[in-house]
């Protein structure tokens, strides 16, 4: 970790940015989130939150992200790194999703280079795949829950668009991996806040002034 700051501050240093390294903003479990890992997560969107609305500091936003993931990481002993080939397919798939030109400037915003950004890659990608194995188990949707679904809220969306409703029978399966998938993303968010509050973090907003 003193390593990963060195670099960090050698590289903010360069651009400039030596101010931000030397600012904690938080400490999860005797590791350190700078406010240079916050600025990176949010310019890239590698630390979205899906529960943030519209209008919020997406710092703050990286930031939960970026806690979220050290807590859940420090305890997924099972999550093996990533291979090489594994970091250059995210980092290209990245690259396109900002495109080229927009991905070149950030870069050089922070005075990086595009493998600086593989930490923040493996961590993301690791903690998806530690809640993957977590909640691998298929979860029971009965025909009520699929009825229902249809009945209050998929009907009533297609009206509001002004779109013809699907026959049960043919739409039954999407409503059901829909189902599924907010019954998923609820024990999710409910394990990892779990696992927040048993964690010793400490936060420091202040930095983000």
């Amino acid at each position: 970790m003193v390593k990963r700051i060195l670099i960090f501050t050698l590289l903010a240093a360069a651009a400039g940015l030596a101010q931000m390294v030397n600012c904690i903003v938080a400490v999860v479990n005797g590791e350190i989130i700078t406010l240079l890992d916050v600025e990176i997560a949010a310019e890239f969107g590698l630390g979205d939150d899906p529960a943030a609305g519209p209008g919020a500091d997406p710092r703050l936003a990286a930031l939960d992200a970026l806690i979220d993931r050290k807590v859940v990481l420090s305890l997924a002993r099972e999550v093996q790194g990533l291979s090489g080939e594994e970091l250059d397919a995210a980092s290209a798939e990245l690259r396109a999703a900002v495109g080229e030109d927009a991905f070149a400037a950030k870069l050089k915003k922070f005075g990086l280079d595009s493998r600086d950004l593989e930490p923040y890659l493996e961590d993301r990608i690791l903690y998806e795949r530690a809640l993957d194995l977590r909640f691998s188990q298929s979860i029971p949707v009965s025909v009520t829950e699929v009825e229902r679904h249809y009945r209050d809220i998929y009907v009533p969306e297609q009206a509001r668009l002004g779109a013809g409703a699907e026959p049960l029978d043919r739409i039954a399966g999407a409503i059901e991996s829909r189902i599924r998938g907010e019954q998923r993303d609820r024990q999710t968010a409910s394990w990892v806040l779990d696992m927040r509050q048993r964690a010793d973090i400490q936060i420091k907003k202040d930095c983000l002034k």
